[in-house]
C-alpha cells in the first residue's frame, strides 16, 4: 500500500460519517456533506488570497515570513515540513495561478510586470523545470499587450490553455479565454463566451484529468461573492456552468479549486475579507458505497462533486465587443457597499481631492466607465508620464480613499493606489496626504 493510499484511509477513518439509509430529497445537502471528508490546513498562509494547489504528491502555498512558494508532503501537511518549491526562484506568485505540463518539465505562472509609470500588471510566464531548479523564464507572446493575464490551466495533453483576462471581448470583468498550442506557439485567445462567463469575474480555472473545467465566479448567482463552478467536458465542448452545492460553497469566497492527480483529493481556499483558510477535501468511501453510487465513479472526486452540483446557470445576454483598438475594461469589485464616483460636477480648481487609480493605457478614452456590483460608474482619466491613467471614486479625505483602495486590491486590482488632484490636475505635493 502506497503512502498516499494509506494516508487517505487513515484520514477518512478519523472523520467517517455513516448514512444508514438513502436520504429523502430534502436531505440532499446532508447526504452530500456525508460523501466528503474535509479539514483545514494550518500552514500560516500569507494573504490576501491564501491560495493552495497541488504539485505531484505535495501541496504548494505561500506562508507568512517565508520567501517564495513552499511545498509540503500530502501526508505531512505541516509548516515544519515546508521546503521551497523552486530553490532559485524566491518570487511570491500565486500558488493557484500555476500550471504544470504532464511531464512536470514546464511551468506556467502568473507574475507581475512593471508598467512604465506606477503600475504592475499580471502576465503569464513560462519556464523550464528540472527538479527544484527553473530556467528560461519568458513571457507568453499573446500577453504582451496592456491587458491582464492570469491563472493559466492546461488540458491533460498540454495542448490547450484556459486562463483569466480582461482583454476584449469581455462579458464585463475578468473572463475565461482559451488558446491552443501549435508548432508556432500559442494561438490568439478566444473568449469562452456568455454561456460560461458572467458580468463579474471568472478566476482560477482548473482542468481535471477528463478536462472538466472548474473555476470561481463572482458574477453568477451564488452563495457568496465567489463560488466554485464546474463545466462538464462532453468530448467536444464545455457545457454550461453548474454551481457546487452548500457542501462546498458558503457565504464566504471559495477560490483556487484543484484536484490531485490521484483523483481522490481536492483543495480550495475559503476566504473572508479578513482571513482565509485552505480546505482539504476527500471522498468518504463508506458513505459513497452506502449511497449506492456506481463503483467506477466512487473513487473519482471530480465525478462525485459533479453529481453534487446544482442546475446549469443561465447564460448572460450581453457581451462588450472589441473596439477598433484593443483597450482595458474592468468590472465588479468586492465592495459590500459600492462607493460611486461623483459625476458631472466641475471640480474646484483649488480644492484637493483623492481618487483611486486602477489602470493605465496607451490610448485615450479607453475605459469611460466600470461596473461595480452591477452598477455603472464613470471614470476620471488623466495623462501622466507618457500614459493615460484611469481612476475611480472621488474622496475628500485620504482615509476614505485608502479604504476604497484596500477593497479594490482585495477585488483583484492589485496595482490600485491613491492619487491626489487639485482640480483636474495631479497634485504631487506629499503634504496633501496629511489631512
Amino acid at each position: 500500500m502506497g503512502v498516499f493510499t494509506s494516508y487517505l484511509l487513515h484520514f477518512a477513518s478519523l472523520f467517517f460519517m455513516a448514512s444508514p439509509m438513502p436520504p429523502s430529497a430534502d436531505e440532499d445537502t446532508l447526504q452530500h456533506e456525508a460523501w466528503l471528508v474535509t479539514d483545514t490546513l494550518d500552514l500560516h498562509l500569507a494573504g490576501p488570497s491564501y491560495e493552495v494547489s497541488f504539485f505531484m504528491d505535495g501541496i504548494i502555498f505561500l506562508s507568512t515570513g517565508q520567501e517564495g512558494i513552499g511545498i509540503v508532503p500530502l501526508d505531512q501537511a505541516l509548516l515544519s515540513k515546508r521546503r521551497p518549491l523552486f530553490s532559485n526562484d524566491p518570487k511570491p506568485y500565486s500558488p493557484a495561478g500555476i500550471a504544470f505540463t504532464s511531464d512536470q518539465g514546464t511551468c506556467y505562472s502568473t507574475r507581475y510586470v512593471e508598467i512604465p509609470g506606477e503600475f504592475r500588471m499580471e502576465k503569464i510566464f513560462g519556464m523550464s523545470v528540472d527538479s527544484s531548479l527553473t530556467s528560461g523564464l519568458h513571457q507568453i507572446s499573446f500577453t504582451l499587450d496592456s491587458c491582464r493575464y492570469l491563472h493559466p490551466a492546461l488540458t491533460s495533453d498540454d495542448s490547450v490553455m484556459v486562463f483569466s483576462s480582461d482583454r476584449l471581448p469581455t462579458s464585463g470583468g475578468l473572463d475565461l479565454f482559451v488558446t491552443r498550442l501549435s508548432s508556432t506557439g500559442w494561438s490568439l485567445p478566444v473568449n469562452l463566451g456568455p454561456s460560461i462567463n458572467s458580468n463579474g469575474h471568472e478566476l482560477y480555472p482548473f482542468l481535471d484529468h477528463l478536462n472538466n473545467l472548474w473555476f470561481s465566479s463572482s458574477g453568477h448567482s451564488g452563495y457568496g461573492n465567489y463560488d466554485i463552478y464546474v463545466c462538464h467536458f462532453n468530448g467536444q465542448e464545455w457545457e454550461r456552468p453548474r454551481k457546487l452545492d452548500s457542501a462546498i460553497n458558503t457565504s464566504m469566497d471559495e477560490i483556487g479549486f484543484s484536484i490531485h492527480r490521484g483523483g481522490q483529493l481536492a483543495l480550495f481556499t475559503r476566504r473572508s475579507l479578513s482571513e482565509g483558510m485552505a480546505i482539504r477535501t476527500l471522498i468518504n468511501e463508506t458513505a459513497i458505497h452506502q449511497a449506492g453510487i456506481e463503483e467506477s465513479l466512487a473513487g473519482d472526486i471530480s465525478m462525485i462533486l459533479q453529481n453534487m452540483a446544482e442546475s446549469p446557470v443561465d447564460p448572460i445576454t450581453k457581451v462588450t465587443p472589441p473596439p477598433e483598438t484593443e483597450a482595458l475594461v474592468k468590472a465588479d469589485t468586492l465592495l459590500e457597499k459600492p462607493i460611486a464616483a461623483k459625476q458631472d460636477v466641475a471640480p474646484d480648481p483649488q480644492k484637493v481631492i483623492f481618487r483611486v487609480q486602477i489602470l493605465s493605457n496607451a490610448n485615450a478614452s479607453s475605459t469611460p466607465s466600470v461596473v461595480i456590483e452591477g452598477e455603472h460608474h464613470s471614470t476620471f482619466e488623466y495623462y501622466y508620464k507618457g500614459a493615460y491613467r484611469i481612476t475611480v471614486g472621488e474622496f475628500e479625505t485620504v482615509q476614505a480613499a485608502n479604504s476604497f483602495r484596500l477593497q479594490c486590491r482585495r477585488a483583484g486590482f492589485s496595482q490600485a493606489f491613491v492619487a491626489a488632484f487639485r482640480g483636474e490636475k495631479r497634485e504631487t505635493d506629499p503634504s496633501v496626504f496629511k489631512n
